[in-house]
């Protein structure tokens, strides 16, 4: 199987990328490569100056690349949240802050349906999730030092295998798209948010952990 674009990112030295967006050239990358670079590059600094909203984000970095999709944007959107927030703390902080961030967006579409209870929920949902963010900070709080080594592998220091992503937002998916569900409007607009969400099949998911649970 040949290896995703972050898999193949990691295998890079930390000399040969930052060779390369300093010269912007590179005979040991290859030109994909080079290209997907420049643009976790300005997803990175996209999200350090204007926060982790994933619209605003990918719609950023579509302007910055007109080419990209925003289903493209936004893979390259969380592959820079994965690659970054390695520690899973901080991940699980950052995870927090772009379900808030979807939580303010769908309020705002209910209240223009006039789906009151629906809006209220989100807005509740949203707060709980930036004040468990705001609680959980060390405000002795000091900028982490970053170790990057090609060799050391995430289970090696006691990660489960299984992508971030894929841990943080497992939980937060059925809710989401419970609300999206109870919104009166068309099977295709429903279908573009969750779209717009990300929110894979989760009833798919449910049955198969009960599967598991029960081997």
């Amino acid at each position: 199987m040949k290896p995703d674009r972050l898999e193949t990112l990691r295998s890079y030295s930390v000399e040969q990328v930052q060779s390369y967006l300093k010269t912007r050239e590179s005979s040991t990358i290859p030109a994909e490569m080079q290209e997907y670079i420049l643009k976790m590059n300005s997803a990175v600094s996209i999200i350090h100056h204007n926060g982790t909203n994933i619209t605003r984000a990918c719609k950023a970095l579509q302007l910055e690349y007109p080419e990209l999709t925003y289903a493209q944007a936004r893979g390259i959107y969380y592959d820079a949240l994965e690659f970054f927030y390695i520690d899973e703390s901080v991940s699980a902080r950052a995870w927090d802050m772009v379900f808030a961030d979807q939580f303010e967006d769908l309020k705002n579409l209910a209240i223009k349906e006039d789906k009151l209870s629906v809006a209220y929920r989100c807005m509740e949902k949203a707060h709980e999730l930036r004040t468990m963010n705001r609680e959980s900070l060390d405000y002795d709080w000091t900028p982490p030092v970053f170790l990057i080594s090609t060799t050391v592998k995430p289970e090696s220091l006691g990660f489960k295998s299984q992508r971030l992503m894929d841990i943080a937002r497992r939980a937060e998916d059925q809710e989401f798209k419970q609300m999206i569900d109870s919104l009166e409007t068309t099977e295709a607009e429903k279908q573009r948010l969750y779209r717009d969400a990300g929110i894979r099949d989760v009833e798919f998911e449910k049955v198969q952990e009960d599967t598991e649970d029960e081997l």
